[in-house]
């Protein structure tokens, strides 16, 4: 009897819990999304068989785009295929009725491997009076490699949210580059 009724007492605890915080997201108190930010998700440079194609960065140290079809994929990257890996080339194209990609990069001094996830740190992706802006950390690597690299920021947002307007790009907090559509 004692351990019925203090199970009893264990799930009505829960319940009340469970209630409790599910009802909290009806509160009129709860916080209204921004309609400015712009969700978006890190692609690495390694996710795809495939390489940044070149272009003059002594003219243009800092390159930018926006790929918004697999068309703008291929004038913009290459296949790399490499016997036996598994990695698609690219986005399928079905992908692009969805997402759309952000591409920020620049030719740079090798990073080593415990340096090269923090070359690039993107911040935001906001919108506002039909501006899309990005905004990144870029740490220039320290690695004294005596090569340089290709090296780029991917960043997949929802196709939904971003149509046409320039796309305006901020490392550490200066513009280095605007793209008009």
């Amino acid at each position: 009897m004692r351990k019925t009724k203090w199970g009893s007492l264990q799930l009505l605890m829960c319940g009340t819990v469970v209630a409790g915080l599910a009802g909290c997201s009806w509160m009129p108190w709860t916080e209204k999304e921004d309609p400015t930010v712009v969700p978006f998700k890190t692609i690495v440079s390694g996710a795809y068989q495939g390489f940044l194609k070149n272009w003059d960065d002594k003219r243009q140290p800092v390159f930018c785009t926006l790929i918004r079809s697999r068309a703008d994929w291929d004038q913009w990257m290459n296949p790399a295929p490499v016997t036996g890996d598994k990695r698609p080339y690219g986005p399928s194209s079905a992908h692009f009725d969805t997402k759309q990609y952000l591409l920020v990069a620049r030719v740079m001094r090798a990073p080593d491997a415990a340096e090269r996830p923090h070359v690039f740190t993107p911040l935001s992706v906001t919108l506002r009076n039909d501006t899309l802006r990005v905004n990144y950390l870029y740490r220039e690597p320290a690695s004294g490699a005596s090569y340089t690299i290709k090296d780029y920021l991917m960043l997949a947002i929802p196709k939904e949210r971003y149509t046409t307007g320039p796309v305006v790009f901020y490392e550490n907090d200066r513009k280095v580059c605007q793209l008009d559509r």
